[in-house]
């Protein structure tokens, strides 16, 4: 039987084909000042490109997120000198998946690599497996992500760390099992600024992992909740606010009560993924990736009592 993980990378690519898609490069000239320290290199919406962040402080400054391979890292470090000319330079990336990790190779030596010890556990134990399904995707994800490692960090955190950039204060966090295990968000303190990773999407259905818990998730959430972010950046599509958080938090409650009562009436885990798939799709018709919703269901059903 494929893993979970596998299916939630099958329905994500049924829903926007690659033989229909641009190529996965993040766009040069594409990067956009969106508060005072903040700069956001938009994914044009194109699968496997993700929304990169640039933070910038009086003396240092952070990234969010490399792009797939080493090519795409090398365009946002090309976009970053556009913005900073500081040589101390931070990276996160929000989870180990490689079109948010895999050009972490490419950063400078001096750079430093901030992970936490979940997602480096997600990198020791799966990474590099996951660098070889993407890869089998199409001959161009191939090319990019030939011959790439993972780099080392150069900084290991348990759930929160803070960067001060030169007053710009960064608070990352990471919460517990979302996404993969070690999805980490990137908090700038002073333009109340979120990069919530894929953690908090904007009209879409999230995508579970084997690894992923649909309890921790919402319980994540709620410590979202209270940092009220005038500017929520996703991983993939439209910037939003804070009321996304908490849409998505009420849309995983529902689900997970209603997984819970179909369960206690007896209902078999493919027959809750058929009927909260139908429901949730004609509650949310303007919702993307309804597919994903299946992940989601068995994680619900599973924790279920």
């Amino acid at each position: 039987m494929k893993s979970m993980s596998v299916l939630v990378l099958a329905a994500a690519m049924a829903a926007a084909p690659l033989a229909q898609s641009p190529p996965p490069l993040v766009q040069a000239d594409a990067t956009k000042k969106v508060t005072d320290h903040v700069w956001v290199i938009s994914d044009g919406n194109v699968p496997m490109v993700p929304n990169v962040g640039i933070v910038v402080g009086s003396r240092a400054t952070l990234v969010v997120d490399t792009g797939l391979g080493p090519r795409n890292a090398e365009t946002i470090l090309k976009e970053v000198a556009k913005v900073s000319r500081h040589t101390e330079i931070y990276l996160v990336a929000t989870h180990y998946h490689p079109e948010h990790a895999g050009g972490s190779s490419a950063f400078p030596a001096t750079a430093k690599f901030v992970v936490s010890k979940a997602e480096q556990q997600d990198i020791d134990e799966l990474g590099m497996g996951m660098m070889q399904r993407f890869s089998g995707m199409s001959a161009l994800n191939a090319d990019l992500l030939r011959g790439v490692t993972f780099r080392k960090p150069d900084v290991v955190f348990d759930r929160e760390h803070v960067i001060d950039l030169g007053g710009v204060k960064v608070t990352l966090r990471s919460l517990g099992p979302t996404h993969t295990r070690g999805d980490t968000s990137v908090f700038v303190e002073p333009d109340r600024v979120l990069f919530a990773g894929d953690i908090v999407m904007n009209h879409a259905f999230m995508a579970f992992s084997d690894q992923s818990s649909g309890a921790a998730w919402i319980g994540v959430l709620q410590q979202l909740e209270p940092l009220k972010p005038a500017v929520l950046v996703p991983s993939h599509g439209l910037v939003g606010d804070a009321s996304l958080i908490t849409l998505q938090r009420t849309v995983l409650s529902s689900m997970q009560a209603r997984v819970r009562e179909l369960k206690g009436q007896g209902k078999t885990a493919d027959e809750a993924v058929t009927m909260v798939t139908t429901e949730f799709t004609a509650r949310y018709p303007d919702w993307t990736t309804p597919a994903r919703m299946a992940g989601a269901v068995r994680s619900f059903y599973g924790e279920a009592k």
